[in-house]
């Protein structure tokens, strides 16, 4: 915890009258929240600690509120700093379904008929509308269409593929899969949408047999919650990427829903089977994610568990062609494998940012703010940049500095406690160009290949992240440097010639006299840092490094998969805006 937010978290409970109460860590789940059992003279009470800008408690909030009027056994709201990302809840035990069965076998059936019991009656009511926060504000939730189906179908071709290959996915390979599970979807039943509560399943099930008829059932972890099909809870359910639940005791509480809803059995099977293979390909994917971005080992052993379930949804007919797609790239004998330890492992721990400019074209913004902390979208370049490596598991950041240095300074105290580390590199005496002040920033970094950045752009992904597929197509043995290149025609905030070509085989070769090159350089790199031991101390550029690379054949590119931005001048702020926050 960091120190501001362990007084932020003071602040809360000394407000909440749970200052002195004895706390104890709980077990938390893939995300990045934390929990805390609190013990009082009141008693129990679990303190949420969902930390902003990663996690967001307001549908958390509103969807308890929901649940609650529904005579559900959702946590209950003891005190809410909503800004903040705290919330004081209820504390509904240790009986979890995961761990009651184990401990009570024959009461499986009847607990997981409870769990139906559920969503039968959960079923019954429309999707709300406006959800109410609190302090007049309201929350709407998302729908499952198609546009939610795709990333979250991404996550396995963007993460697990490429951990499992050591390559890349290709563009048109992930057209294909997409293309294909278009039109799986475009078969389910339309239909009355529901709530889905999405990780309905026995660790988020609490077992309350005090209380009487669907309120025995406690719910946890449904702040991701949508309006969508009926058959995606009861999939969550019935195959569970944590537990194996028995094939006749699933099929039997299908029929159990089947006759408490009176839907089409043959349709509702169909698209029992179309949502469960869709869930189970995005959890293969989210699993990886979270061994390769997160380090998170653990969710690689459940792998297999979820292949048997992906599976036994594809051997359904209404799943013909892409069983023949998951056939022709994961072949039987590669299915249920994790991925290669060395493929996600490899990617680099640390970075560089240039942020020494003295930022001349975005005056008068840069007269008292160095051009990487100007805010694009709310939040200051730098910023965002450190997010993003954070995500992928950078865990420390070479910054140097130039131009207002002391701003630097006070930046890299504000994320205090954040990853990656900040380590500022000092040029305020000689500026040292693009090359030498890599080539300082290396004597913090060590040996290992580093990601490079410029500090005058920005990128949003559509796929895995650029960094993830920059780590994993670069290959120490053979590359000196891997630069990520965006298109020409679709960078914004660029309007020059190009830079470079790109062969077949993924080599570069410079525009040079042409007036024209297809890819422009998005300043993402990694870099070799051997390539810096031949360089004269003091000022140089990069292109040095650059040609050198390029005439041993070691200089290569990746397209990026998504948007990019150059925010060189002030007019070019709007437009990344507008590209950022675009749907």
């Amino acid at each position: 915890m960091t120190s501001l937010r362990a007084t932020l978290d003071r602040a809360f409970l000394d407000s909440a009258g749970w200052s002195r109460a004895a706390r104890v860590r709980i077990a938390g789940d893939a995300s990045f929240r934390h929990y805390d059992r609190l013990e009082s003279a009141d008693g129990p009470a679990v303190l949420m600690d969902a930390a902003p800008p990663r996690e967001d408690v307001r549908p958390f909030v509103a969807i308890t509120r929901y649940l609650e009027s529904l005579g559900l056994s959702a946590p209950g709201l003891i005190a809410a700093d909503v800004a903040h990302g705290f919330l004081l809840l209820e504390d509904l035990g240790d009986d979890r379904y995961s761990r009651v069965i184990p401990r009570e076998p024959a009461m499986e059936r009847g607990l997981y008929e409870a769990a139906v019991d559920v969503l039968v009656d959960l079923h019954r009511h429309p999707v709300p509308g406006d959800l109410a926060v609190g302090n007049g504000e309201t929350y709407v939730l998302p729908r499952y269409d198609d546009a939610l189906y795709g990333r979250e179908l991404q996550l396995f071709t963007d993460w697990y593929l490429p951990a499992l290959t050591g390559t890349p996915m290709t563009v048109a390979l992930r057209q294909e899969f997409i293309a294909l599970w278009r039109a799986a979807l475009a078969q389910l039943e339309p239909g009355r949408d529901v709530l889905v509560l999405r990780d309905y399943h026995a660790d988020n099930l609490m077992w309350l047999p005090d209380r009487d008829g669907v309120a025995r059932v406690g719910l946890l972890d449904f702040q991701d919650a949508v309006a969508g099909h009926p058959a995606y809870d009861l999939v969550s359910l019935l195959e569970d990427a944590r537990r194996d639940v028995p094939p006749a005791l699933a099929d039997e509480m299908i029929d159990h829903y089947l006759g408490a809803t009176g839907l089409d059995a043959e349709a509702f099977r169909r698209d029992y089977a179309i949502l469960g293979a869709q869930r189970n390909v995005k959890i293969i994917g989210i699993f990886t994610r979270l061994y390769a971005r997160d380090g998170k080992a653990a969710y690689l052993d459940l792998i297999p568990r979820v292949w048997g379930l992906l599976d036994r949804d594809l051997a359904h007919p209404a799943l013909a062609d892409l069983k023949l797609w998951f056939d022709r790239h994961v072949p039987a004998a590669r299915r249920g494998v994790a991925p290669r330890a060395d493929a996600t492992s490899r990617l680099p721990k640390q970075a560089l940012l240039l942020a020494a400019g003295l930022g001349l074209r975005m005056r008068p913004l840069t007269l008292e703010t160095p051009k990487p902390l100007i805010a694009v979208a709310g939040q200051p370049m730098l910023d965002r940049m450190l997010d993003q490596l954070a995500e992928v598991g950078v865990d420390r950041a070479v910054v140097n500095m130039h131009h207002l240095p002391d701003c630097l300074r006070t930046f890299a105290v504000t994320r205090d406690g954040r990853l990656p580390t900040v380590v500022l590199s000092d040029e305020s005496d000689l500026l040292l160009d693009s090359g030498g002040g890599v080539k300082k920033m290396l004597t913090y970094a060590g040996d290992a290949p580093v990601y490079v950045l410029n500090s005058d752009m920005l990128w949003r992904d559509r796929g895995a992240p650029a960094l993830t597929r920059l780590g994993l197509a670069f290959e120490a043995e053979r590359m000196d440097g891997l630069l990520m290149l965006c298109p020409r025609d679709q960078a914004t905030g660029y309007d020059g010639p190009g830079d470079f070509y790109l062969g077949d085989d993924g080599r570069l070769t410079r525009r040079g006299t042409r007036a024209n090159a297809p890819y422009v350089f998005t300043g993402i790199q990694i870099l070799q840092p051997e390539l810096f031991a031949k360089q004269p101390e003091g000022p140089f550029s990069l292109n040095l490094v650059y040609d050198a690379a390029l005439a041993a054949g070691r200089l290569y590119g990746l397209v990026h998969d998504g948007d990019w931005m150059h925010v060189g001048t002030p007019d070019a702020i709007g437009a990344a805006e507008q590209r950022l926050l675009a749907e």
